[in-house]
């Protein structure tokens, strides 16, 4: 039985990561308040990259 390995497309994303080096929380910059605070410690939040998969949009407008 085959079972199929292929990794993602991904890609280098604007994000925002929590400050305290024991916190593991972070949100895509796309997705986040203008100045966001740690939703797990409540610390502050640092602009950093990563690389992510590629979001599907999956939602169509309807037609006018």
């Amino acid at each position: 039985m085959q079972t199929d390995t292929t990794k993602p497309d991904v890609a280098p994303v604007p994000i925002w990561r929590c400050k305290n080096k024991e916190c593991k929380s972070w949100i895509r910059e796309e997705m986040a308040p203008p100045s966001p605070v740690c939703p797990l410690c409540s610390g502050a939040m640092i602009k950093s990259i990563k690389h992510l998969p590629k979001l599907m949009n999956k939602y169509k407008a309807p037609k006018k």
